[in-house]
């Protein structure tokens, strides 16, 4: 982790929320929320968190039930829910108006927060929110989470490094075969570690919050935001009057640096126009 990175922890009514944050210098500046992807936590943002750090204040939460937050203790619940459980965290933070940025699951939650809490949220960015076609959400609730039971030779965690190694290789990561090949590099073998060692925090809380994910009407909820955005293609021909974030998607903490650094310029740039 960049010693420009710093982390804490915050309470809410279902237990203690893990972030990280940078750039708290700047005190002129709206804070920018962001919001991971799962599996994992607030780790694979690490390398953006640190570059946008370096002109506004940053907050990066663990979603409740990953990284090092507390554990989800309940069998199943909704991305508004978890919405919900996130602003809890916000306005903890002692934050009453600020920037949404969001990835994957990190992006149904912007987005549901983005509906429900508009008159706190200046501007949202959604990096690749991960819209599925509705006719694969059957399989992926079947089949994408893996086995992760725990027996006494720990398979469990050879299982789940090859689980976190697959899905950069298919999609879904289970089928292996060239039309879902990613065509995409593996990171490297220290990353794919650290990742699976994020994962392994979670994997109780995967089964429910991907439930959640794969069940959650994306695509609707897009279109009903009214907050200046800017996103990926596919979610900027769906927001209103959205600008399109021209970049394709990498994970920012196995992508180039020269790939953040772009991104954050750009995302910096967008979110000073709309402050």
């Amino acid at each position: 982790m960049s010693s420009d990175i710093r982390r804490g922890f915050v309470d809410i009514p279902e237990g203690q929320i893990h972030y990280r944050c940078a750039g708290l210098e700047h005190t002129d500046k709206r804070p920018l929320i962001m919001f991971h992807g799962e599996p994992a936590s607030s780790y694979v943002l690490e390398p953006t968190i640190e570059a946008l750090g370096q002109s506004r204040p940053v907050y990066a939460p663990d979603t409740l039930g990953t990284g090092d937050s507390s554990p989800l203790h309940v069998e199943a619940l909704e991305v508004q829910d978890l919405a919900e459980i996130s602003f809890s965290a916000i306005t903890a933070l002692g934050f009453n108006n600020f920037d949404l940025y969001g990835t994957y699951t990190g992006g149904h939650i912007a987005t549901e927060l983005a509906l429900a809490h508009d008159d706190h949220i200046n501007a949202l960015v959604l990096d690749e929110a991960g819209l599925i076609p509705d006719e694969d959400i059957p399989d992926l609730v079947a089949n994408y989470v893996p086995d992760l039971s725990i027996d006494t030779h720990g398979h469990q965690f050879y299982r789940l490094f090859q689980w976190v190694r697959d899905q950069y290789i298919y999609f879904p990561w289970y089928a292996r075969d060239k039309a879902h090949w990613r065509n995409m590099d593996l990171p490297q073998p220290e990353v794919l570690f650290r990742k699976t060692m994020e994962v392994l925090k979670g994997k109780d809380s995967m089964p429910v919050i991907f439930a959640a994910v794969f069940r959650h009407d994306l695509r609707t909820a897009l279109g009903q935001i009214g907050l200046p955005t800017l996103a990926t293609a596919e979610e900027a021909e769906i927001v209103p009057g959205a600008t399109l974030l021209d970049m394709p998607f990498h994970e920012a903490v196995s992508a180039p640096t020269e790939y953040v650094t772009e991104k954050a310029k750009r995302i910096n740039a967008f979110l000073d126009t709309h402050a």
